[in-house]
């Protein structure tokens, strides 16, 4: 395996991705997460969380946003869990464009639009909080005045709104159990090219050769199934594709390729099953 200071990386074909694989510490990601113990054994999964509708899709553009984007969606949909919420409206949308400069801040790279990474996000999430849509909204290019476009009082409103817990997860079977146990949402880091995008909806294989890095937040999963019966993962990308049902082939390809991350985020200290029934007491229902 290449050192982070061996890799190089370019600029996929299409649209403008920005997670900085080259960046990430992984290492010390997997050592400040708390562990995930949560089995099949500890809860009843639902037949299916489908969160199309219920967590908006919006568009990076030309912008290398995405960490931000994923982080915005994860929080959104956390927040749904947390809240018991109904339904979902523009009132329980998070700033992209915060959450991306924020995580700048933490990466040293404020100032240019170079992307960020997923454990700078973390960061934000944890121990800043996550700012309303409506405070910071979305727009490009990006930002002439960057550094200073983020405010303390900003950063005070974001303070009502923070994660708990950030868990490293390694397997289909972790990534399953965090969302099907209603833990929290799926922060994902990885390579990225074109044959990530599906024309249909669902991606059965990737390529893993390398062509950039790419945010993208896992939230929920299908009743679509494996000859094994697994479950297929619903991903939403800051793309033009939105949606997508990844494969578990395309999971397991992705835990065993080494500039991955895959971290489930919590609004609870020790994440596991909810002690309600979330899926009849909230928008999922």
């Amino acid at each position: 395996m290449s050192s982070q200071a061996e890799l190089t990386f370019t600029k996929p074909p299409e649209d403008f991705t920005g997670y900085r694989i080259d960046l990430e510490n992984r290492v010390a990601l997997q050592a400040d997460a708390t562990p995930f113990l949560v089995s099949s054994s500890d809860y009843l999964a639902p037949p299916e969380i489908d969160p199309r509708g219920k967590v908006r899709h919006d568009k990076q553009l030309n912008m290398g946003s995405c960490q931000g984007f994923s982080l915005a969606n994860c929080c959104e949909y956390l927040l749904l869990l947390a809240m018991r919420l109904k339904e979902y409206s523009g009132e329980h949308q998070f700033s992209s464009l915060y959450a991306y400069l924020e995580s700048q801040r933490f990466d040293n790279l404020l100032g240019r639009d170079v992307g960020s990474t997923i454990g700078a996000g973390l960061k934000v999430a944890k121990d800043v909080g996550m700012l309303p849509e409506r405070s910071l909204p979305y727009r490009i290019p990006y930002p002439a005045n960057a550094r200073s476009m983020v405010t303390d009082a900003m950063r005070s409103q974001a303070s009502t709104f923070k994660i708990r817990s950030f868990s490293w997860l390694k397997s289909y079977q972790q990534i399953f159990d965090y969302l099907a146990s209603g833990a929290g949402a799926v922060h994902t880091g990885t390579v990225w090219n074109n044959s990530f995008y599906a024309v249909n909806g669902v991606l059965e294989n990737v390529s893993l050769n390398n062509g950039g890095g790419h945010a993208t937040a896992w939230l929920g999963y299908s009743n679509r199934k494996d000859r094994s019966g697994r479950n297929y993962i619903w991903r939403l990308n800051s793309h033009n594709d939105s949606w997508t049902e990844l494969s578990p082939t395309v999971v397991d390809r992705l835990c065993g390729h080494p500039y991955t991350a895959i971290v489930g985020i919590s609004d609870m200290s020790t994440p596991g099953p909810r002690n309600i029934d979330w899926t009849k007491e909230s928008v999922f229902a």
